[in-house]
């Protein structure tokens, strides 16, 4: 048995014939009107496995009726940990639940980075949202210096562990992981199928020593029509979080569709 991974061996035969269908997410940033939204939908059709959409508030608002429709599961790219308040600019738990939304988007790496979004706030959202009866898609990810100086493994851990401090055991049954590597966003480079798969088993296996289980992850970084197949293929990818490939319904519906055979 030396040199032999039975953990890994089980996970894989249990994934192969076990796994439960992928989790296709988009993200949708600052792009779609509520028009080029009600376009978008009419072109894709309905869905019949799970597909969430974070589109921007105001499209949010008004097509959560026609997502809900189709089958599609949709939450807001961004929440406060507060009800109310003097807060210009944010959207609250109650106006979220008002839209019929099952999931949250929080930690984005462009929320990180461009709104210096902390931590410590973080765990404050992700306890509210859950706490509220929402899942959260907590998003995580190095940057390039951080994964060429062989740090990325204490990043990503320290994210996780910072973020998910305020939960007991039962809530994290209402996480999911995405992981991005912020040097894969936008650029139209992936990581490479070696990569995704190493970073994605020691996550895996840090979860299992952080809190006793596995949660879903997901993975994020230019994930498109092309190399979904490969990628989804990779052992414990649960899912995908899609940025501009899910701004067009040909190439998301060619996504979705692979994920089912993956």
């Amino acid at each position: 048995m030396d040199g032999i991974n039975l953990d890994q061996i089980i996970h894989e035969v249990v994934t192969k014939y076990l796994k439960k269908p992928m989790i296709v997410a988009g993200n949708w940033k600052m792009n779609m009107t509520v028009r080029e939204g009600w376009e978008f939908l009419e072109k894709l059709g309905s869905v019949d496995t799970n597909v969430l959409i974070f589109p921007p508030y105001t499209t949010l608002a008004l097509l959560a009726p026609e997502m809900r429709k189709r089958g599609i599961l949709y939450g807001p790219q961004n929440f406060h940990y507060e009800d109310s308040g003097a807060y210009t600019g944010e959207i609250s738990i109650p106006m979220i639940r008002e839209l019929g939304c099952s999931c949250l988007l929080a930690g984005h790496s462009e929320r990180r980075s461009y709104y210096n979004e902390t931590d410590e706030a973080l765990s404050r959202k992700v306890a509210k949202g859950i706490r509220s009866g929402f899942r959260v898609m907590l998003c995580i990810g190095e940057s390039l210096e951080e994964r060429r100086n062989g740090q990325w493994q204490k990043k990503l851990t320290e994210q996780i562990a910072l973020d998910l401090r305020e939960l007991e055991r039962k809530e994290l049954d209402s996480v999911l992981i995405a992981y991005e590597p912020i040097w894969a966003i936008g650029t139209g480079v992936s990581a490479s199928l070696e990569e995704i798969q190493e970073t994605h088993g020691f996550l895996k296996m840090a979860m299992r020593e952080m809190f006793g289980c596995e949660l879903p992850l997901l993975y994020g970084g230019s994930v498109n029509e092309k190399n979904a197949q490969e990628i989804g293929g990779c052992p414990y990818v649960d899912g995908f979080l899609i940025g501009g490939a899910s701004l067009k319904p040909e190439k998301f519906r060619k996504i979705i569709e692979i994920s089912k055979s993956v």
